[in-house]
């Protein structure tokens, strides 16, 4: 236990669905008053993982272009909802895990501490400011930036880089089992988010959090 202690100098996190809360189904039924189009359907575009609405999202586009791409899938004039309008409540999905966030800034008094996420800069912006990711993250990894998503091997790669750590000196924590499995092909540990107390007690196993 010890020597795995001292191996790990670092520790990942996933943002979305782990470090904040989200569902897509608050911004659906907020559309879905203004355009009559059922929540549902437009649930199925914000929350698909490879359509071309994420694609755009994820990979640098503006607001601009992924909501064009959204309103072309619901066949609607894009003008029904501002695009102002449309960023505000594409910012209304998310709230904190104030528990993780607390226990990331005590880790982070011995731990180098990351932040890895599928995101765009609208979103990346708005959280960053609003839970002030630079208090508890030392590095943070956005594909918009890296152009890369995970569970692709670049971007777990340019964040040890940025770290300047090896794989098997890092913990990676994810909702998603796809990411977890992606950042354990490259060597790090893994661990796939399930709940606060699960996380602790993995790292407990791990030698870190001594004394929990």
């Amino acid at each position: 236990m010890e020597n795995k202690k001292r191996e790990i100098k670092a520790l990942i996190f996933d943002v979305g669905g782990v470090v904040v809360f989200y569902d897509h189904m608050i911004a659906a039924r907020e559309m879905s008053k203004i355009i009559r189009v059922s929540p549902k359907k437009i649930f199925n575009i914000l929350n698909g993982s490879k359509n071309k609405f994420t694609n755009s999202y994820e990979l640098a586009k503006s607001p601009q272009i992924y909501w064009g791409i959204m309103a072309r899938s619901l066949k609607i004039n894009p003008k029904k909802i501002p695009l102002k309008k449309f960023e505000k409540l594409w910012n209304t999905i998310f709230w904190p895990n104030k528990e993780l966030i607390l226990l990331l800034k005590n880790l982070k008094k011995e731990y180098k501490i990351a932040l890895i996420s599928n995101i765009g800069r609208l979103h990346e912006k708005y959280l960053a400011k609003k839970y002030r990711f630079k208090s508890f993250a030392d590095i943070r990894v956005y594909s918009y930036k890296a152009k890369s998503r995970k569970p692709n091997k670049k971007i777990y790669l340019i964040t040890l880089k940025r770290m300047k750590i090896n794989s098997k000196e890092a913990v990676f924590v994810d909702d998603r089992l796809e990411n977890v499995s992606g950042a354990k092909k490259m060597g790090l540990h893994g661990i796939h988010f399930k709940s606060n107390n699960q996380v602790v007690r993995e790292f407990k196993e791990l030698g870190i959090l001594p004394g929990l």
